[in-house]
């Protein structure tokens, strides 16, 4: 069937962009040969018929797939940062992103100091209305410590909260001040605060007491350099354990919860069961959980360590059937980079290093692969990448989409293209410590990141002239 849809039923103008012979993404129903053209920011035409318009640029995407732009829900860029020639920042780490074919980012609130009230809010956004190359939203923090703080951040236009159940890292105290829920009680009396703004609340699930009593275990009973104290102080329990009280709260107060970076299918089936009883819980996951075991924590030490960690090979290949299912909502980065000086604090105790590694450069290219390898359609990576992380965050239908009068955020992607990772290469400021990624070899790759009508990079190299085209995205 040829159709020809037109925003304002305009067709004779002069475009911003014809995207031209690529596969478009046809919102959930198949890829068909077609044509996009943008106006303004915006998708003004979807063509399947042959069409030539008059454009300041055109991309011929013969042999291309077409896609809405990918989001990245969970990212740390951390600025404003104690020590900011250590951290990645707004410009560095949009520009990582958009490398990576992400359009858009959702930022953590654990900057310093961390981002638990409207003040500190509007500092964040002023900071990245200047920095960022690609659209974004920002998460503010929900503590206990200050409760009175968590409402009215929503009125600022935050995307949703964000929480750690145990409490803050030693020496990090300043990056999670209104940032924790340790106890029952401050799960529900921040949950009721929460409840009163009708936004999500997304949790870093592992229990406080559990990991503690699991972490003195381990310092106790191993040596001093066995990178196996991290996964015996952070076992599937401290995270089950943590996620099962998660949807118990939910389920009473009534308010949606994301469970963050879920790492083990015994907590995906504690979601499952939730989902089942009409609880509303999210699941989300990230690539390293699906592709890396716990192996690599002893081939790379502190670089393979992030929290929750690695599983085993068994746990891994499981938490495939839950992307099969629809458990799993969406795919994240997490990107979390620290500076290597602080990651090589782990060779002699792994419990020394901060967890986490870059991400969001990786994600879309990692998947690609596994949708060449036939591990996921590609129509269920756009879902779990764009759609449905739009969904959650309420930036739906105006992102996760292409459809005439939506943004024109696009990700064109190369199914064929090949690359043979080199961290040298990366964009990340913590190139040196994406080790995790090293010498694969992938198969997929982006080819163009299109925010609101900009092409923002291309074949991997960025414009870095893009830097503030970035816009908040406001609840």
């Amino acid at each position: 069937m040829n159709i020809m849809m037109t925003f304002g039923g305009v067709t004779t103008m002069r475009l911003d962009l014809w995207i031209k012979n690529g596969f478009v993404y046809r919102n959930g129903e198949s890829f068909r040969a077609g044509h996009v053209g943008i106006k303004d920011g915006k998708i003004h035409i979807i063509s399947e018929s042959y069409a030539e318009f008059e454009a300041e640029r055109v991309i011929d995407a013969d042999g291309l797939h077409v896609l809405p732009g990918m989001i990245d829900a969970h990212v740390h860029f951390r600025e404003p940062a104690k020590n900011p020639s250590e951290t990645e920042n707004f410009f560095t780490g949009t520009r990582a992103a958009a490398a990576g074919g992400i359009t858009s980012i959702m930022e953590m609130p654990n900057s310093y100091p961390c981002t638990y009230n409207t003040e500190l809010l509007a500092k964040r956004k002023q900071i990245l209305h200047t920095e960022a190359l690609i659209d974004y939203g920002l998460y503010g923090a929900a503590g206990s410590d200050h409760l009175e703080d968590i409402a009215p951040l929503a009125s600022e236009g935050i995307s949703a909260y964000k929480t750690f159940m145990h409490r803050a890292p030693a020496g990090r105290e300043d990056e999670f001040e209104g940032f924790t829920m340790t106890s029952d009680r401050d799960l529900y009396e921040g949950f009721s605060q929460i409840a009163k703004t009708g936004l999500p609340l997304a949790i870093h699930a592992e229990h406080d007491e559990l990991l503690g009593y699991f972490s003195e275990y381990a310092e106790r009973h191993f040596i001093e350099d066995d990178v196996n104290k991290h996964l015996i102080a952070r076992n599937p329990l401290v995270e089950t354990s943590a996620i099962q009280r998660v949807v118990f709260f939910a389920g009473q107060l009534k308010i949606p919860v994301i469970c963050c970076h879920v790492s083990s299918p015994e907590a995906l089936e504690i979601i499952k069961r939730a989902k089942r009883d009409g609880i509303r819980v999210y699941a989300e996951i990230c690539p390293h959980y699906l592709l890396f075991d716990d192996s690599h924590l002893e081939k790379l030490g502190p670089y393979g360590k992030c929290n929750p960690p690695l599983r085993s090979a068994e746990q891994l290949e499981a938490l495939w059937s839950y992307i099969d299912d629809g458990t799993i909502d969406y795919i994240s980065s997490d990107h979390s980079p620290f500076p290597k000086a602080l990651k090589d604090l782990g060779y002699a105790n792994i419990l020394k290093s901060p967890a986490g590694f870059p991400g969001t450069e990786m994600t879309l290219p990692l998947m690609l692969d596994q949708v060449n390898r036939g591990k996921l359609s590609l129509q269920k990576l756009v879902e779990l990448m764009s759609v449905n992380p739009a969904k959650t965050f309420g930036m739906h239908p105006e992102k996760g989409t292409l459809g005439v009068g939506t943004d024109a955020d696009i990700t064109i992607i190369d199914l064929n293209a090949k690359r043979k990772v080199d961290i040298r290469e990366l964009y990340t400021t913590a190139r040196e410590t994406a080790l995790l990624y090293d010498g694969l070899e992938l198969r997929g790759l982006p080819a163009y990141t299109i925010v609101r009508g900009k092409v923002v990079a291309e074949r991997g190299k960025v414009d870095d002239t893009a830097k503030g085209w970035g816009k908040f995205i406001s609840s």
